[in-house]
């Protein structure tokens, strides 16, 4: 399998990280899916990653979809748990909202000097300060206790915030959630994908 990836999307994140988790052997080729590369555009014509060609040939693009595909192909350890399914998805929305929160963001500054402060830029901070908050207040679980997709979504949503809006300390009042994180470092599938330019 072949994995194309930008090392600082928050959507190819959480496939490095479940690849990672369930030992899977997937080559990985850095792409500007700004930069239109033919081989990339031809596995993906809408030019966004992660896009996954699988060893049959297919090509799986975003991250949610390659996910399920995962758990399909290696089960173990399942990203989507049977077992709490419906409270580790309500605990993973928020967090994902605020994860598109940014990501707008980020795209809508390429279009509008003053995105950040019009009025869809600004729902797009609240979002993303109420999905850290609401993080805080009902925690993930643990990496060491199971990964899923509640908590790699959480690591992915704190690390790309902080990352591409370092002006704010978002984790100032946020204690419970700032030490949740700083104990999933450990983790090698956590410290190996973070972003970076």
């Amino acid at each position: 399998m072949k994995l194309y990836i930008n090392t600082t999307s928050p959507f190819v994140r959480p496939v490095r990280i479940a690849i990672a988790e369930k030992g899977l052997d997937v080559e990985t080729e850095i792409v500007d899916p700004w930069g239109d590369p033919p081989d990339f555009l031809t596995a993906n014509p809408a030019g966004r990653v992660p896009t996954l060609v699988c060893d049959t040939g297919d090509a799986i693009a975003e991250s949610g979809l390659i996910l399920r595909y995962l758990d399909q192909a290696a089960p173990n350890p399942p990203i989507f748990p049977a077992e709490d399914l419906a409270r580790t998805l309500a605990h993973a929305a928020p967090t994902l909202g605020a994860i598109e929160a940014a990501t707008a963001i980020i795209i809508g500054r390429k279009s509008s000097a003053g995105f950040d402060t019009d009025m869809v830029g600004t729902k797009r901070h609240r979002t993303m300060a109420s999905g850290l908050a609401r993080l805080d207040s009902d925690l993930p679980r643990e990496f060491a206790d199971r990964p899923d997709i509640a908590n790699i979504l959480a690591v992915t949503a704190i690390d790309y915030i902080t990352f591409r809006f370092p002006e704010r300390d978002w984790l100032a009042d946020l204690p419970r959630l700032k030490a949740w994180r700083d104990r999933q470092e450990t983790r090698p599938s956590v410290s190996a994908t973070k972003p970076y330019i």
